[in-house]
């Protein structure tokens, strides 16, 4: 059995598929687990200090006490120096090899697609790790409800149990699209002053995108189409022509309600050219889907024409709709594709046994 030692420093919302497969691993027996705060590098070095727990995508976990793991969980493409110093193997989420220095390229691999996902069970580890450590970061009581919810087993909430559905080709073809804005004004996080130009550009780039695409499947789909910005007082102003009629179903649990019953969805890039969560969130519950070019690479077979339809502007997203929409053999087929895809690469614990495989065999590592 794998020994696995995970140091939980991060309480990010990136992080949660990572915390939450190590502890269904442990709890199926595939693995042991321990949970540790601090993070002492047998390399004598303690990366990572500077930055708070809140805002660190990104875990540390280190098997049978030799190899060191670092899973990065964050947007953009750059990597953490201080942690390549100390880490054996370096998964990133945002993996695109042009951008890894020569020197690192075999020990950083893609760690796949991202999303948000909880065990749906009360672990002991992960309440204290969120809650109650003395280095993280103290959630409000509110957050301490919404975390004791979101681990009970309510239908729509987002659990393992919840989070992936089964190809539906006989539904009747509908299409979603619900997206957020960023406020290109106030960065919720801090920024150096020479950042907030390209903070600016690449929101309002974001922003204009998603726009577009709502506003044109409107018009062509009609009652069809289903879709919008959640409300806000930056979207009232920017974007009201582009709003959801009820920003109630922007909720997680009324969200994933509308999306079992939407067989095409869209999927736009996120910030610093991410593949979106929802992109992750539409092959784990078998949909067909129409995307913007991928710019980062994930493990396995999931390709455009296959899991996906690609487009480059609002004309194209137009058209690969139309098409998912008109051609139902095109449509089942890609909802078995990505059923496929998340039974082997998608689920949370396969991503990590993956990882592990990896680690203890790296001569056969593939992606």
């Amino acid at each position: 059995m794998i020994k696995c030692e995970l140091f939980s420093y991060s309480t990010s919302d990136h992080s949660t598929l990572i915390h939450t497969a190590f502890g269904l691993l442990a709890a199926k027996g595939e693995i042991q687990l321990t949970y540790n705060f601090k993070f002492y590098s047998r390399f004598g070095k303690t990366p990572l200090k500077h930055i708070d727990p809140y805002d660190l995508q990104g875990v540390f976990v280190v098997i049978n006490q030799e190899k060191t793991i670092f899973y990065d969980t964050s947007d953009a493409e750059g990597l953490f120096e201080d942690v390549l110093e100390v880490s054996d193997l370096y998964f990133k989420r945002s993996y695109r090899k042009s951008a890894i220095p020569e020197q690192h390229q075999k020990k950083v691999f893609p760690l796949g697609l991202n999303y948000q996902v909880y065990a749906g069970m009360f672990d002991r580890r992960e309440f204290y790790r969120l809650f109650f450590s003395t280095r993280n970061y103290r959630k409000s009581p509110k957050e301490l409800i919404k975390w004791l919810l979101r681990n009970t087993l309510i239908k729509y909430n987002p659990t393992i149990k919840n989070m992936h559905f089964p190809p539906q080709p006989e539904q009747e073809p509908r299409v979603l699209f619900m997206a957020r804005t960023w406020d290109a004004d106030n960065c919720p996080y801090p920024i150096p002053d020479d950042f907030k130009e390209v903070w600016r550009r690449d929101c309002t780039n974001v922003n204009e995108s998603r726009a577009g695409v709502i506003r044109i499947l409107r018009k062509e789909l009609g009652d069809r189409f289903y879709g919008g910005f959640s409300q806000s007082s930056y979207t009232s102003k920017h974007y009201k022509d582009a709003l959801l009629d009820d920003n109630s179903v922007s909720r997680k649990g009324n969200y994933m309600k509308i999306l079992r019953k939407h067989p095409i969805c869209i999927a736009t890039t996120g910030l610093h050219n991410s593949i979106g969560w929802k992109f992750a969130e539409y092959v784990a519950f078998s949909k067909a889907i129409v995307s913007e070019k991928l710019y980062f690479s994930v493990p396995g077979n999931l390709e455009a024409g296959k899991n996906y339809l690609e487009f480059n502007n609002t004309e194209e997203c137009v058209k690969q709709t139309l098409k998912l929409f008109e051609d139902k053999t095109l449509r089942a087929q890609m909802m078995q594709d990505n059923y496929e895809y998340y039974e082997k690469y998608l689920s949370p614990d396969k991503i990590i046994l993956r990882t592990l495989n990896i680690a203890l065999h790296p001569e056969h590592a593939k992606f």
